[in-house]
């Protein structure tokens, strides 16, 4: 025999051995119980770690812990979850979610399952950030794929997808999924998603905007930014849309599978999606936004004067009228959630050189999520949010005052939301302070608080942004006396506050099996559906 057949035959036999070898030890590999073995360093869970994910708010549904319904009026460590950190964290109405170092999907609340105890979902699909549905779970992976599970433990197991012989050199999902499909052209792939209370918006990396229905509500106001109407679980424009087993469409992944392009966006570059309740953002990358939907609250922020309730086509808000004739402003994100919506605006004003950050916010205001001291129950003008607006800092290497951006801000879904708002207080502080963890970025908070979800001890609503109080202890915190310090303005500055640092440490999963070392995390607050989080975020 030549060489070339004996190292064909050779190759073809240890495909044969490993795809037995696969078959007789995947129920094992498979299974949700832990593996244990010396040789996997396991996560220890204290409670008093900096890796371990604080909570707060309202329990309801075990979206927090799962040995009480009570409300948890201060944060207080998820040990459940280990002390690791993760890729993203979202606290649903009845479920919360968390994607790990590897990409997999962990669930649990009673809306995943009755206990509201933690279980592995989706696994080998490398997701990178998730957006939830009150019934549905979506996910977007590294390489640009959007995945859907639903929400219930017991849904996810009713169909087993077919495995091929290849599918033996992969990692089985574990649960029953779909991939969204679309007309994406060659090379495209998605780079954001982001879910209303019963639609789906996707942005691909060639700027095309497309929306997804949900349940039969996705269209109400027109938030797809389609005239697709739904008439039951099936859509007169979709007919070849698959039946499934009698589930409700706010629970059947294949209710909708298939996103569609918004027509009005077409050819228009959009750089991100934002979805609120019933309304639809985008924003292009030159900074202007687009908003369709519900404008019942005033919360497209089209103005005082335009009073209609449902915006039926993609329309320009024009941030520009919050300032004098003259200023050139530039959005630079957007978050919207519930019946509120907030700009992230860079302004410089006529005739100077000098640029300004500020928070823009329009909506209903009645929890003070506007963030104006006032508590509107609709204001269709964007407004600043003055705390947060504004802000400049010294900079001793620059020898000048630089606008203070405004890093992340994240709102709760609720109706009756609250937000949290983080500022880059680092890029101009002392580097070897910011290594030391002395120097962190701010936080601060305010709007709805019936469930404790502010994270202040208290139940009173706040219509104005305060700071919070340290949550974990680190190298460098003030002393007593420095702490009880104000800085003398409407909202205290005290020198011992809530800040948030990056750090290196290792990576498990929520089992404790180690994933990856030394990865760069940084942390990260959470504004879910009437509960608040602090978990350290995966940014490598």
């Amino acid at each position: 025999m030549s060489r070339p057949a004996l190292w064909s035959t050779a190759t073809a036999l240890s495909v044969t051995v490993y795809a037995a070898h696969r078959l007789n030890t995947a129920s094992l590999l498979n299974d949700d119980t832990p593996i244990l073995s010396a040789k996997k360093p396991r996560a220890p869970v204290f409670a008093d770690s900096p890796y371990v994910p604080l909570a707060w708010g309202s329990n309801r549904y075990l979206t927090l812990f799962p040995d009480s319904t009570a409300q948890v009026k201060r944060p207080t460590p998820m040990t459940h979850l280990s002390a690791t950190p993760l890729r993203d964290l979202t606290i649903a109405e009845k479920y919360g979610a968390a994607v790990d170092a590897q990409g997999n999907l962990w669930m649990w609340g009673t809306g995943y399952d009755s206990s509201g105890a933690i279980g592995r979902s989706l696994r080998g699909k490398k997701l990178a950030s998730l957006a939830p549905g009150p019934s549905k779970l979506y996910g977007i992976s590294k390489d640009g794929r959007i995945y859907a599970v639903s929400a219930d433990r017991a849904f996810q197991t009713q169909i087993k997808h077919a495995r091929s012989w290849w599918s033996f050199f992969s990692t089985d999902p574990g649960v029953d999924y779909v991939e969204l499909a679309a007309s994406l052209h060659y090379g495209e792939r998605w780079a954001g998603i982001a879910a209303g209370r019963h639609h789906l918006l996707a942005v691909t990396n060639r700027g095309r905007t497309f929306s997804l229905p949900l349940s039969t509500a996705a269209n109400t106001h027109r938030q797809l930014g389609t005239r697709e109407v739904f008439t039951s679980s099936v859509t007169e424009t979709e007919p070849e849309r698959p039946s499934t087993s009698g589930l409700p469409a706010e629970s059947d992944i294949r209710f909708a599978t298939t996103l569609t392009e918004v027509p009005a966006l077409a050819g228009i570059a959009i750089a991100q999606v934002a979805a609120s309740e019933r309304t639809s953002f985008v924003r292009t990358a030159g900074g202007r936004v687009l908003g369709f939907g519900a404008n019942d609250y005033g919360q497209i922020g089209l103005g005082a004067a335009a009073t209609v309730d449902t915006v039926p086509t993609p329309v320009e808000v024009v941030l520009a009228r919050a300032y004098p004739g003259g200023t050139t402003v530039r959005c630079t994100n957007v978050a919207a959630g519930g019946t509120t919506t907030l700009f992230t605006v860079e302004r410089t004003p006529p005739g100077r050189a000098d640029t300004f950050i500020d928070l823009l916010a329009c909506g209903n205001g009645i929890s003070g999520a506007l963030g104006n001291g006032l508590w509107s129950s609709a204001a269709g003008s964007p407004t600043r949010v003055k705390t947060v607006s504004g802000l400049q800092e010294y900079s001793e290497k620059a020898k000048a005052f630089l606008p203070l951006p405004v890093h992340a801000v994240s709102i709760s879904p609720a109706p009756l939301g609250h937000v949290f708002a983080v500022l880059d207080t680092v890029s101009h502080a002392d580097q070897d302070g910011v290594k030391r963890g002395i120097y962190g970025k701010d936080v601060m908070v305010w709007g709805g608080n019936a469930d404790y979800q502010l994270g202040n001890g208290k139940r009173s609503s706040l219509a104005v942004p305060q700071h919070l109080p340290p949550l974990v202890s680190r190298l460098g915190v003030a002393s007593s006396k420095e702490a009880s310090l104000s800085s003398g303005t409407p909202s205290p500055m005290p020198h011992s506050r809530l800040q948030l640092h990056q750090t290196r440490t290792d990576a498990y999963d929520l089992d404790g099996k180690l994933l990856k070392r030394n990865v760069r995390v940084e942390e990260c607050m959470v504004a879910g559906y009437n509960a608040s989080v602090l978990y350290n975020k995966i940014i490598d």
